[in-house]
């Protein structure tokens, strides 16, 4: 097919939020659904993972969902237990990170299914659960279709261990995903080269530069960017669609959209994402 939709199911950082100042661009935490025709594939599995698995198993001819994650921090990965099609016994569900040190993510998942955080335990889950390691089994791009690949790079600034940033290349096409990075002085280096001309950057934008350099409270060093930052990598990076990400979840969604109109005057193709809608990119 000449079209990958994705469909943002969780827009928040840190914690999920529910009340009526955040219904309209949503109050889950991190999840990407991607699709193009019968192939699919998640990027992380915050609280926004759950609605995503909803809309999968009304696809009953989804037999295989890859999972990518960025990192293992709770609020994106705190959706599993209760993402449905884990307990699809004719589901094929595999699951990527990159190796951490000193133990195997895989026993982070399993510990959200097990006591005392959970009554189900790993033999409650029914699908066949597989791990791979990004950047040490896996260490060349991973094929989704013929048309469609996934890349990936390692950022270490993230607390304590990193984070990765992303690439869908979809025929000529690039999408970035690059959540919970801190990128105060920009992309360089590799970096730039693997985000360079990217059709849309999805970029982290937890706080406006005023929250960032609070005198009471300051949040630089916490592994999270600026709109700033975000607005000034869409322009140095020459990328076409910019879509703010992973905002605060105390950003009502007035103030998101006060953020926007700032944002636009700075580079007039930004946009916010949206919980549940529908964007398409096609060749």
């Amino acid at each position: 097919m000449d079209e990958l939709r994705f469909t943002f199911y969780g827009v928040r950082g840190s914690h999920p939020v529910s009340d009526k100042r955040f219904t309209k661009y949503g109050g889950n935490t991190t999840s990407l659904l991607f699709e193009n025709g019968n192939d699919l594939f998640i990027i992380d599995s915050g609280t926004g993972i759950i609605n995503a698995g909803d809309y999968i198993q009304k696809k009953s001819h989804i037999k295989k969902i890859n999972i990518f994650l960025t990192h293992l921090h709770i609020d994106h990965i705190i959706g599993l237990p209760f993402f449905n099609p884990i307990y699809n016994k004719e589901m094929k569900v595999n699951i990527y990170c990159f190796k951490y040190s000193g133990f195997d993510f895989s026993d982070t998942i399993y510990s959200l299914f097990n006591r005392p955080l959970s009554p189900i335990s790993p033999k409650g889950i029914l699908a066949d659960l597989k791990f791979f390691n990004l950047g040490d089994e896996i260490k060349n791009p991973v094929i989704i279709n013929k048309n469609l690949k996934l890349s990936f790079i390692k950022d270490e600034f993230h607390p304590k261990s990193g984070v990765l940033i992303y690439r869908i290349d979809f025929f000529d096409k690039k999408i970035i995903f690059a959540t919970d990075i801190e990128s105060k002085d920009g992309f360089f280096g590799e970096q730039k080269k693997f985000i360079n001309n990217a059709d849309i950057l999805i970029h982290d934008a937890q706080y406006t530069k005023s929250d960032y350099r609070s005198k009471n409270n300051p949040k630089i060093g916490y592994g999270h960017s600026t709109v700033d930052m975000a607005l000034k990598n869409a322009s140095d990076m020459n990328v076409k669609k910019l879509y703010l990400f992973h905002y605060n979840p105390n950003y009502s969604d007035r103030k998101l959209e006060t953020i926007l109109k700032y944002a636009k005057n700075k580079f007039i193709n930004t946009y916010l994402s949206v919980e549940k809608k529908i964007n398409k990119i096609r060749r």
